[in-house]
């Protein structure tokens, strides 16, 4: 493969879909699954910290890479999604959420143009409503409603993100589907999937079974985050756990556990 990926390398689109449909996603990559037991709410905190810094990052270094030439409509979209995730990792944090590192390694070429950042985002938003997905099964099946409905929010909002850049990528039909795909059962299963974008090795297969760049890019912190959002772009919203006293209640005693 060479070092620059084109979208046809990186995105299979539909077969790969129709695969993880049939087999699970986790058996697409011939991985087996990173927790043998259903997610504990550290479990699923912990993934969802360590994702939502990935993602953090990611959109901040499309914004400040100059080899994009980004539209000022596509800067617009990209500062909307970088607040996004950075309103999401701040959640987590506040709720007893730590990543497991700050620093990611890309596939080679990710940046070079924007058809290939809108291909492997794509493949990162496909992991991330997942997973997202998944931990509103799992809050629900620890009792927590309130947890449940909070992660329902964000993987929302992380398929407004996976139809955006399906479109950056050239896709004919970026809103693709009906349903989120439910590819995993639970967030810990996410694990194997995303570990390359954590220790930069090359898996045995898959879409991200591609060359990586030899050095991790640090998140870059919050100050640096803030200072490009600037004022900000979205419209102000309250997870649902803000909704009551007895809300708070169950989410502080779910996230004890």
């Amino acid at each position: 493969m060479s070092n620059t990926l084109s979208r046809r390398d990186v995105l299979k689109g539909s077969a790969l879909l129709a695969a993880a449909s049939a087999l699970g996603f986790t058996g697409v990559f011939g991985l087996r699954r990173a927790f043998a037991a259903d997610d504990d709410a550290k479990t699923i905190v912990t993934v969802a910290a360590t994702a939502e810094t990935f993602a953090t990052t990611h959109y901040y270094r499309a914004l400040t890479e100059k080899s994009l030439s980004l539209s000022e409509g596509e800067k617009t979209y990209m500062l909307a999604a970088l607040e996004s995730e950075f309103d999401h990792l701040q959640f987590l944090k506040a709720n007893g959420g730590a990543a497991l590192q700050d620093k990611f390694y890309f596939p080679k070429g990710t940046f070079s143009n924007k058809k290939t950042l809108g291909a492997v985002t794509s493949i990162a938003e496909t992991v991330f409503v997942g997973a997202y997905v998944a931990a509103t099964h799992s809050f629900a099946k620890l009792g927590a409603p309130e947890l449940a409905a909070v992660a329902a929010q964000v993987a929302v909002v992380e398929g407004q993100h996976l139809l955006f850049m399906r479109g950056l990528a050239g896709e004919k039909v970026p809103n693709n589907i009906a349903l989120a795909d439910p590819i995993f059962m639970n967030v810990g299963d996410a694990v194997p999937v995303v570990t390359p974008l954590l220790d930069g090795k090359k898996p045995a297969s898959g879409p991200l079974a591609v060359d990586f760049e030899t050095s991790a890019y640090q998140y870059p912190g919050d100050d640096a985050i803030k200072k490009l959002i600037g004022k900000g772009l979205l419209t102000a919203t309250k997870p649902f756990t803000a909704m009551g006293s007895v809300a708070a209640a169950t989410m502080a005693a779910t996230m004890s556990k």
